[in-house]
């Protein structure tokens, strides 16, 4: 392949002697038109390179980098001198972003497809801030995503070599991926190869070491129908990222104890606590606006309350402090995965075990107690209202 850009055989070399050849105010920047092809402009869902081009004593930043049919346009912030000869410096740190990112968006998508043959890659966008791929064909799970992750990790510390290698398009093989109709607009095609995991046609700038990449880290999972969205960002800004919210965690270990390990079963208390609190919420709105759930059957009072965001000992508590002076049996509920239950009696022929305990192990549960209080539990309980429902009526049959 002639001309071949040095971005794609050197992409650490930073600095070239370029032409300016035109010098053209756009809205609110400048369109400055090189000669030489030594900055990828954007496309192939890339972003363009950033950096700075000096004349003399006048430097103007490069904002972006296009190309059209006439060659390489520089989007800048200031103007240069027709006819000059200039000095363009890349920025690094924005390439270097940029090569980490898609060498990785390959090296996902490769395993990714080993997993699933149907998948194909939508749309891809990569820069020097993160990585964006859309994933046709299948709804993936996160389990398949963060299976994936770690593999790339693997490859990443196999360090294993990134090559280019220019070849008739004619001649390209099922084993090397490329765009829809790539073959057909283009003679000769530039195959980039990570080790043995991949080979995919692409013009797109990359390390030359899969360890170069450093640590790769999924962001974001969207799924759709037969769609999967997935955000990334490799290098150190992903194990900065890692970095961050790890200390976040750790802070707050030494406020509220825990282990690093149970950090999802922690959080999946939390978030079971805000739905209880807004339930509670309900609860109590319901009893200052209507009052508690009472029943009269016969000359017995039953009360019954279904209370979120309590606990067994909470229940406990409560039921003492209710005060009563005529026979009543009172059932309170608390739910969760792990439902509680007390029924308490005053005035009653009966021990409490003897209007709740049967339906407690008729519905799964276990309990116990005598005199006037019982106590039990219920596990895995899919569908607490329903059980509460289910327990009240009952006991309502056992009381009449």
């Amino acid at each position: 392949m002639n001309d071949v850009p040095p971005y794609w055989t050197d992409p650490d070399k930073s600095e070239f002697d370029v032409s300016i050849e035109s010098a053209k105010r756009l809205d609110d920047c400048y369109h400055i038109r090189i000669k030489e092809n030594v900055i990828r402009p954007a496309g192939g869902g890339q972003a363009g390179e950033k950096g700075l081009l000096i004349v003399g004593d006048q430097s103007v930043s490069i904002i972006d980098t296009i190309s059209d049919s006439a060659g390489v346009v520089l989007i800048t912030d200031g103007s240069l001198a027709e006819g000059a000869r200039g000095h363009l410096e890349i920025d690094m740190d924005w390439r270097s972003s940029m090569m980490k990112n898609h060498t990785s968006e390959h090296l996902f998508v490769a395993i990714i497809k080993k997993k699933n043959k149907d998948i194909n890659v939508g749309e891809l966008w990569i820069d020097g801030k993160h990585g964006t791929v859309e994933l046709l064909g299948a709804e993936l799970d996160l389990d398949t995503i963060f299976e994936t992750e770690a593999e790339v990790m693997k490859i990443i510390e196999e360090d294993s070599p990134v090559t280019s290698s220019f070849v008739d398009s004619k001649s390209i093989d099922q084993s090397v991926r490329s765009r829809e109709g790539l073959t057909e607009k283009y003679d000769q095609l530039r195959v980039v190869s990570a080790g043995d995991i991949d080979a995919s046609a692409c013009s797109g700038i990359h390390v030359t070491r899969t360890g170069d990449i450093g640590f790769f880290k999924v962001l974001e999972v969207k799924t759709s129908e037969k769609k999967t969205h997935v955000e990334f960002v490799a290098g150190m800004k992903a194990a900065r990222l890692v970095s961050s919210l790890y200390n976040e965690a750790l802070r707050r270990k030494y406020s509220y104890p825990y282990e690093m390990e149970q950090l999802g079963a922690v959080l999946d208390r939390a978030k079971l606590a805000v739905d209880d609190k807004q339930k509670l919420i309900e609860k109590t709105t319901q009893l200052l606006s209507s009052g508690s759930t009472v029943e009269q059957i016969a000359d017995i009072s039953f009360r019954h309350e279904y209370l979120p965001g309590y606990d067994a000992n909470s229940l406990k508590i409560l039921s003492n402090q209710i005060a009563v002076t005529e026979s009543s049996i009172i059932l309170l509920f608390a739910p969760g995965s792990k439902s509680q239950v007390i029924l308490r009696t005053n005035g009653m022929p009966q021990d409490a075990s003897e209007y709740i305990s049967k339906p407690v192990l008729q519905f799964g549960g276990r309990g116990g107690g005598k005199g006037e209080v019982f106590t039990g539990g219920f596990v895995d309980v899919e569908e607490p209202m329903k059980l509460y429902e289910n327990l009240v009526t009952e006991v309502r049959k056992l009381i009449a």
